[in-house]
């Protein structure tokens, strides 16, 4: 008659846990993050705004995968706006105020390292001096 044998491995098989592995990495702390790393985040609807200190990132989600159609910068003595037209006949107008410079370039992430493809001259706003 055959024997037969388990596939399953035994208790002795396995390398035994040290409890000092467990020990080590609970008594770790975290460590905290310096004051420009930490952010405070708030949502509007769709749109996400992160504020760090002395910065603030807003995320516009409602654009999210929408074709865009064009996209129009206009300036004038005062008036300044950015408008995106979608291809569904939507659009998001930003306004600026006066005094800025507005640079533009057009960038590829599709490494995920961010690679210039084309870099417009900056404009100046009329009440602008630099």
């Amino acid at each position: 008659m055959a024997v037969t044998e388990s596939k399953r491995s035994s208790a002795h098989a396995q390398p035994a846990t040290t409890s000092t592995a467990k020990h080590r990495s609970s008594t770790r702390r975290r460590q905290q993050l310096p004051d420009s790393l930490r952010s405070t985040v708030t949502k509007r609807g769709k749109t996400t705004i992160r504020r760090f200190p002395g910065r603030s990132f807003h995320r516009f989600e409602e654009a999210k995968g929408k074709a865009i159609d064009y996209i129009e910068f206009f300036t004038s003595d005062g008036f300044h706006n950015i408008d995106i037209a979608f291809e569904d006949r939507t659009a998001m107008h930003f306004v600026i105020e006066p005094s800025f410079n507005l640079e533009t370039d057009y960038a590829d992430w599709k490494t995920g390292n961010w690679r210039s493809l084309k870099r417009w001259p900056p404009i100046r706003s009329a009440g602008s001096n630099s």
